[in-house]
Formats: structure tokens, sequence, C-alpha cells
């Protein structure tokens, strides 16, 4: 007997994409193939492809990534309710899937009828329905309302209902897709000690998708990572969940040092868009006689990098690679491109370019950079790398500028190989031939015959004071001295206050005050000139405030920084030479998992045991 449950070899599932609803409708009918003369409107998007997994009986896997990665379309190919499009299914026994909410259950019936019918068509007979239906009733914890309409049900009594029922004929395979986010946290806990048990006792196997990474490492024994379509890593829960959450907190650490950049610059605070926080480079392939190419040449990877850090790649051809929601993808529309359809062979993917009767005749594709990069002072150049082989006629290479197209160079003929073409450095230079930096520029400081002491001298509510000493910049740094947004818990914290004192000052304060998400003060970091050790100050300079031990809980934090001519009695400054008001943007985190809640507050305690009375 196999020891398998679930075996995917090579997997893959296509969608097609149409620009009108008369293309979809043709396809449909079949009726393209008598209709020649018409172009095909047709956009292949593939949500998996390649993809090869392997689930043994009784075991507990996770599948994690972020919304849109393939989750979702995989475990409906296991559940059998998908079918595939390329590659090998197994699955070996009985499935139980609880996919999404509101599906299996009839609204109109009550929750005890919904259950009987659920068993019912489960193939228990009545006697067996009979026992169940209790132990159902009381793990749900729905007695009150089990003779009540489903409809009347919110959200977790929904999942806690059907949990239940799924959980009840201990099936070979159990999938569950995020249904336990809509519980609450006891519940949560409780589905998996039931899991777990379910595992041990009938040897039944579990795979679970959820975004609650403290419960998926909990509960699972192998964790696997999808990214766009395909496996990017599995193992180990920890190893896998660290992994994937670095990749999180660097995309969050853009985000954070984007958001600080808008709002010192006044513009919108909320970040909804890729444009506010990366800056798109624009490329494109076409023949380097400018006219159509002659031959197809196969492309396979293109990579972008700034330095040595990667910025992105697109597996061309694979599954995902147009799809216009990530920050590098190729851009395939029918009948204006000529991007040719994804082809794999031999477990390689690729797209042809050329001949394909695009409008424009060429083959384009977007990487985005974030604005956070500080590519002239930190010596990241970009440049990017084509993995191509093109047959017969060289294919050129060009960046889209202000001033229009720019070439880079050529793709040469022949055997298959990777080129690199690097970016001249005024096509990445602003206007005024900056190029991005982590520090926001500030508005010019006010000179001693317009200043005033007045907090409401700037029109901006993020920044307001005299500006007779102006803060230059915020830096914060974790304990190997780099510039960071995301910290570990109780990991040290240096804030470097940057600043430029524009008449001689007498003792001003500098403070750091941290906000909790609320609004309100969690802390407030004060000093005076004199207690770092002089009584006044002119021209550029720093303060340094450090924390060795960070008693912040793991949450989103926002700052404020500013400097003050000098403290009232409260220990508040009144009169304020520069105020960042709210503009430093950073977060706590910890391990996906830790046993107790530890709140926001890490206060540090010493306990002392003491036996009273012995035996």
């Amino acid at each position: 007997m196999s020891d398998v449950a679930l075996c995917l070899k090579n997997l893959g599932k296509m969608y097609k994409l149409y620009q009108r609803p008369i293309d979809k409708v043709l396809d449909a009918f079949g009726m393209d193939r008598w209709l020649f003369w018409r172009q095909h409107a047709d956009r292949e998007f593939w949500a998996l492809r390649g993809l090869d997994l392997r689930v043994d009986k009784g075991e507990r896997v996770g599948l994690i990534g972020r919304n849109g990665a393939g989750k979702s379309t995989l475990l409906k190919i296991v559940a059998g309710t998908v079918n595939p499009t390329e590659g090998q299914v197994a699955v070996h026994g009985n499935v139980q899937a609880l996919l999404e909410l509101g599906t299996g259950f009839h609204p109109e019936f009550t929750g005890r009828q919904n259950i009987r019918v659920s068993l019912a068509y489960l193939g228990f007979d009545a006697a067996q329905i009979r026992d169940q239906e209790d132990e159902i009733i009381d793990f749900a914890e729905l007695d009150e309302f089990i003779d009540q309409p489903v409809k009347t049900y919110s959200a977790g009594m929904y999942a806690r209902l059907a949990f239940s029922t799924a959980t009840s004929m201990a099936p070979d395979i159990l999938i569950i897709d995020e249904v336990l986010g809509a519980g609450d946290a006891y519940f949560a806990g409780k589905c998996v000690e039931r899991m777990q048990r379910l595992t041990h006792e009938t040897g039944a196997t579990v795979l679970f998708v959820s975004h609650d990474l403290a419960s998926v490492q909990r509960l699972c024994e192998r964790v696997v990572w999808i990214e766009r379509g395909r496996i990017r890593l599995q193992g180990d829960p920890l190893e896998t969940i660290k992994a994937y959450m670095a990749t999180i907190r660097k995309e969050e650490e853009v985000r954070l040092v984007a958001r600080d950049l808008k709002v010192l610059k006044k513009q919108a605070v909320l970040l909804d868009r890729h444009e506010d926080i990366y800056t798109r480079f624009l490329f494109h392939l076409v023949a380097s006689t400018d006219k159509p190419p002659a031959a197809h040449h196969r492309i396979v990877g293109l990579t972008l990098w700034a330095g040595d850090e990667q910025v992105g790649v697109i597996d061309v051809g694979g599954p995902m690679d147009n799809d216009p929601e990530h920050l590098h993808y190729i851009m395939d529309a029918p009948r204006y491109m000529d991007w040719g359809k994804p082809r794999s062979q031999g477990g390689l993917t690729y797209r042809d370019y050329g001949d394909f009767q695009g409008l424009y005749a060429h083959a384009p594709f977007e990487f985005a950079v974030p604005k956070s990069y500080g590519l002239q002072e930190h010596h990241r150049e970009l440049r990017l790398e084509v993995d191509a082989q093109c047959r017969a006629e060289e294919v050129a290479v060009e960046v889209h500028t202000p001033n229009g197209y720019v070439r880079l160079g050529c793709l040469p003929y022949g055997d298959r190989h990777v080129t690199v073409f690097p970016l001249p450095m005024h096509l990445i230079l602003d206007k005024d031939g900056h190029a991005f930096s982590q520090e926001a520029e500030l508005p010019e400081p006010a000179t001693n015959e317009t200043a005033s002491a007045d907090m409401a001298t700037s029109s901006s509510t993020s920044e307001y004071g005299s500006r007779l000493a102006t803060i230059t910049s915020v830096t914060m740094l974790d304990d190997q001295g780099r510039e960071c947004r995301v910290f570990d818990l109780e990991q040290p914290i240096r804030v470097v206050l940057a600043f430029e004192a524009h008449q001689r000052l007498h003792n001003p304060v500098f403070v750091f005050c941290v906000y909790l998400p609320d609004g309100q003060c969690f802390t407030q970091w004060v000093v005076t000139a004199q207690e770092l050790g002089f009584d006044e100050m002119i021209g550029r300079g720093q303060v340094t405030f450090e924390v060795t031990h960070a008693v912040m809980g793991k949450a989103a934090y926002v700052a404020s920084a500013a400097i003050f001519k000098y403290l009232n009695e409260q220990g508040h400054g009144t009169e304020s030479y520069h105020v960042l008001d709210r503009c430093v943007h950073f977060q706590i985190v910890g391990p996906p998992y830790e046993p107790v809640e530890r709140g926001l507050c890490l206060q540090p305690f010493h306990a002392v045991f003491e036996l009273t009375n012995s035996c």
C-alpha cells in the first residue's frame, strides 16, 4: 500500500484572458478556427506552472505565500473542483475541503439541519448522524444558535460549524484554506489541536493555508512557500517561515521609507499604489534594424540588479510573468505587442519574440525599483541581464527615458547566453541631477529676517517651527549599523537625528517621541545640548539616541523628531525650531509563534521563588 497521499508532477493551470466578450464566446464555441482571418485576441495567464509536490500520508503541510501566489488554485486542483491544464495529479483517499466560507451549507436551513444533510451526503446512516450530531455541536459551541438559520450566523460562527462538520468524518485528506481566519484565536487553537489529533489517531493528511504564520508553525511538520505560481522554498517550518518573512520585511522597509518621504514632501500619507513607492523602468526588445523581426527569438529570463542586490526577476514563460499586479512583468497585449505564447520544453519556460504581427513589433517589459534606493550614493548602479537565444539577427534592448527610448545594446545571435546591460547613470537621475535618496529633501530654511517663533509658520501639518535650526534627516539603525525600519523584539535601536543650526543657539532640546497605533505617546526621548556636553551650537551636527534593550512590543509605530528652544516645567517644548510631526514610521516584529502574548510593553521584571511549606 502506498504511503503517498498526494503527488503532483509538472503541474500547470492556465486561464485565457480576453479583451472583448465576443472573443470569449467565439473561443468557447470553437468558432475561432473557422474565422481564420481574425487575429487571436486571448492572452494566456498561468496561475501555476512546473510545480512538483509530494505529500505523505499523515503529514501536515502548510502552504504560505502572498495573496494571488497560486495557493488556492493549487488546493482547488487537489480537491477536484478545478482541472489542471498540464501535468499529473495523483490523490489517494477521500478529500474533505474547506475552501471558502458560504459554500456547502444552505442558508435557509438551521445549523442542525445542515449538519444532518452534510453527514447524509458523506454516506452516514441515521444512527451515525445522531452519534456525530451532538459531538459537532459541542465542538462548535453553538448550542444556543444551532436551531437558527445559517444565514443569521456570523462569519466566525459559520467557520465553527463548517470546520466541526468537515472534521467529524476523519477524511484521508483535509484541506483548509483561510476558513479559520474568520474565527477567534480561542477556536483556532481548538482547530489546530483537532487537526493534530486527526493525523495522530487516523493518519489523516492535512493541507493548511493561512496567513496566520503562528498557527502554521504550530500545526505543520513541513511548510511550502509558493511565489508566483511556483514553489520557492519548502522544508522546516521555522526556517521556511523566516525566509518568507525576510522578503515581507524587505518590502515593508521599502514602503515605510517611501511613506516617510511622502510625508516630508507634503504629499499623500496613504500609499496604496505602487507608483508612490517605486520608480518604474520600461524596457523593450526590438529588431536591431528597427523593423519587425524576421525570426523567432527565444527569451528565457530577465533580471534587474542594483549593485549587488537583485531588484527583480521575470521568469519569462513561467507562471504570472504577464501579471501587472506584480512589480516586474512583461506586457503581452494581443494585437499590440510581439510576445509569443508562454512555452515549456524540458522544464525550461520561455516566450518567443518576433513575427507575431504586433502593431508595435516590439516586446516590452517593466521593472520597479524602490524609490528609497540611494543608487548614486550607495553605488547601486542598475544593470539588466537578459537570458536569451537569438536566431539569424541581432535584437536590441532599449529603455524608456523622459526623452524617449535609449538603446542599451544588442543581443548577439547564436547559442543561448546571458547578456548584461549597464544602465547609464544619467538615465536614473532626476531633472536636478540627484539620484533616488533615502533622505528627504526638506524645504529651504528660513532666513533670520523671515523666521518667526510661531509654531504655525509652515503651512504643512507634518512639520513646523521657526527653522532657525532644521532637521536634515532622521535615520534608524539596527545592531549591525544598517539602516532599518523593521526591528526584532528587544533588538538594540539607534536613531540618528542630523541637523543644521543656521545661527548660534543656546542649549537647544532634542526630542524623539514614539506613538502607539492609536495615537497615544508610548515613549519620549529628550536630551538637552548641555546634557550632551555643549552650551551653544551652530552649523551641522547630529544627535544619536541609543536604546540597548527596546521594551516596545510587536506593533507598527510612528514617531516625531524635533528641536525645541527650551523645555517648560511640564517637560514639553514651547518654542520650536523644527518639528517633524509623526513622520517616521517603523515596526517591531517578533517570531511567528510565541506561546504567550507579551503586550505592547516588554517590561523587564525579576521574580523570586520562596517555598513556604514543604512536605
